[in-house]
């Protein structure tokens, strides 16, 4: 593994000669994902060890995820406007110093409050930074790229989680949190090396036009959008539906991992075995989207697979103990196969959905809100199918929303012409905690 990830960071390095920004965002992501993987195993076991129930916790992360449906896409609408830079690593920098402040905070109210915060601010600049990407990305080799990208953060991500039990028994959880901050902090200051000059930010439409009337532009982006081009609204869907199933996994499956019967100290590297095989598929997947005349059906095949692994997950709750745990295990590998193979598509059609770059970040700031709007219900709708009728059942609902995914982006209309540049997806496991 150690290894591939060295492969992987010299293979990065070379299809960004010349692009300097794409590499001082790679290697903000490392530092970002090992910290990432440190936190990942305990984050909902430490939640649990504080007396919040599953249901709790679910209504937790969906107070996180209610003020970003109206936060996103007026903060993507202002970043046309003045810049991603001074939002992302603004953002970025508070969310850092809110991490360590978990583990200090023992009663279940007050830490509540924390996590809520660290949420908001944390996925309120996810589609301004999904813009800045697209800003630096190249023309050529687009899946590729960002298929690499991806795969290398992911490949930190993994030695992280594999490192996570080391680490808990040496500084106990609280030193994680610790650690975990500190990590973050390095990751958000290493932004500050962005070149601003290099990125394309359109110019505004009126000099006179304040920034409150773009807010309220990029408020009613969504709606704009679906009304002037029906054809989108297959895409909005594609993408709550999908972050939705998605929503489950970050929170539920090292829940679900101890339920079944598997050691504390196994947690991470179970949860890590999906995400290396994540990562050793996502170039292939992107080298094969870049060949492809069209990126739907490659999309409607992977999330087809993931419909299926999730649903073989959901099974696994109602075998006998040692067959429940081996077909988690087969289960939650098999589901990074297909997942791997699509990704850097389905972030290439995104983009190529774009009106103009005039517009990228309003337009990322509107997808964005459908997807605040699936972390909203997510957590509180998962967590009440878990405390009524198991996790099991939970995993269940989420290969029910990948189907839903899959019949929404198909009928996603491809452009004509030379495809735009495809920015980065983030994962839920990409931002702090």
């Amino acid at each position: 593994m150690i290894r591939q990830g060295v492969r992987a960071i010299r293979e990065m390095y070379g299809l960004t000669r010349g692009l300097g920004n794409l590499r001082v965002l790679l290697a903000s992501g490392l530092v970002g994902m090992l910290a990432s993987g440190l936190l990942n195993p305990v984050m909902g076991l430490y939640l649990r060890s504080r007396g919040l129930s599953f249901q709790e916790i679910g209504t937790l992360y969906t107070a996180g995820s209610l003020l970003p449906i109206f936060v996103q896409p007026m903060l993507g609408s202002l970043s046309d406007r003045y810049g991603r830079k001074p939002f992302v690593v603004g953002l970025s920098l508070a969310t850092s110093l809110l991490v360590p402040l978990v583990a200090l905070i023992h009663d279940a109210r007050p830490l509540a409050a924390v996590m809520v915060l660290k949420m908001l601010l944390a996925r309120s600049a996810a589609p301004v930074s999904n813009a800045m990407v697209a800003d630096f990305a190249p023309t050529r080799q687009r899946a590729t790229i960002f298929a690499m990208l991806d795969a290398t953060s992911n490949l930190f991500f993994v030695a992280s989680l594999f490192a996570s039990s080391a680490v808990v028994r040496w500084m106990s959880i609280s030193g994680a949190f610790f650690l975990a901050g500190a990590l973050f902090m390095v990751s958000s200051l290493v932004l500050l090396a962005l070149d601003s000059s290099e990125t394309v930010t359109p110019p505004p439409e009126s000099s006179s036009q304040a920034g409150w009337r773009l807010a309220l532009k990029g408020l009613v982006a969504p709606f704009s959008y679906v009304r002037a081009q029906p054809h989108l609204a297959g895409l909005f869907l594609w993408q709550f539906f999908f972050t939705f199933a998605l929503g489950l996994f970050p929170t539920y499956m090292p829940l679900y991992v101890v339920e079944l019967g598997a050691p504390r100290e196994a947690v991470g590297p179970l949860v890590a075995a999906s995400w290396l095989v994540f990562a050793f598929v996502q170039p292939f997947g992107g080298r094969l989207s870049d060949r492809l005349p069209r990126r739907v059906g490659l999309i409607t095949v992977g999330l087809g697979g993931m419909v299926v692994a999730s649903a073989l997950l959901g099974v696994a709750g109602w075998m006998p103990p040692r067959l429940a745990l081996s077909t988690l295990l087969f289960a939650w590998v098999l589901l990074a196969v297909p997942d791997g193979l699509h990704r850097s598509s389905a972030a290439a059609l995104v983009v190529e959905q774009v009106p103009s770059a005039a517009e990228r970040g309003r337009f990322m700031g509107a997808l964005g809100s459908g997807a605040a709007l699936a972390q909203v219900l997510a957590p509180i709708t998962y967590g009440a199918v878990a405390q009524r009728l198991g996790i099991s059942a939970a995993f269940l609902l989420s290969s029910g929303a990948f189907l839903w995914a899959l019949v929404c982006v198909a009928r996603v209309r491809e452009p004509r012409g030379a495809p735009a540049t495809p920015a980065l997806s983030l994962t839920p496991t990409s931002e702090p905690g």
